[in-house]
């Protein structure tokens, strides 16, 4: 099988293409700190936070997540989490990592969306001790974000553009 970006390269690309992929790129970022920020206020990103969010808590008045709410978190993120890793995963194959490098984000970045998906409902029907299942999940996209945002970024804008760089649209 064929790789999809033979011809295509990031660090080939004019700037308007670049600009447009930075750009991309950077409204992910504020995506991601603005989720962060968010489970930050929602469980502190404490162990015991995490688990009362999902669990409900006599401490915080707070209510067992049901199974309808579980289910429309579930579904929502389905259907984005997936989408949002496989647009960033696709940027990075535009790239001229290393084939080893690609391949480990791509599947760390999967495999944390899978166990940020199946976490809320383990913790709150089978066992807070879950919590380490989001985490570790949340680990994997964490660090796999960072990777697939920094390659594209630094290839486009350090690493010398030998082939389009100077041209310019009319």
């Amino acid at each position: 099988m064929r790789n999809f970006n033979a011809k295509f390269r990031l660090r080939d690309s004019d700037r308007h293409i670049r600009l447009l992929y930075t750009l991309f790129l950077l409204l992910m970022l504020a995506g991601f700190l603005f989720s962060f920020y968010w489970a930050h206020s929602m469980t502190a990103l404490s162990l015991q936070g995490i688990a009362d969010h999902y669990r409900g808590s006599d401490r915080t008045f707070g209510e067992p997540m049901s199974f309808r709410e579980l289910a429309e978190i579930t579904h929502f993120h389905l259907f984005t989490m997936p989408v949002v890793f496989m647009i960033l995963v696709h940027v990075l194959y535009l790239t001229g990592a290393s084939h080893a490098v690609k391949v480990g984000l791509t599947y760390s970045s999967f495999l944390g969306v899978m166990l940020d998906l199946v976490s809320p409902w383990l913790i709150t029907y089978v066992s807070p001790l879950f919590v380490l299942t989001m985490l570790t999940g949340d680990v994997l996209m964490f660090l796999s974000f960072f990777g697939l945002l920094a390659i594209p970024m630094y290839e486009m804008w350090v690493v010398q553009q030998p082939f389009m760089a100077g041209k310019r649209d009319g």
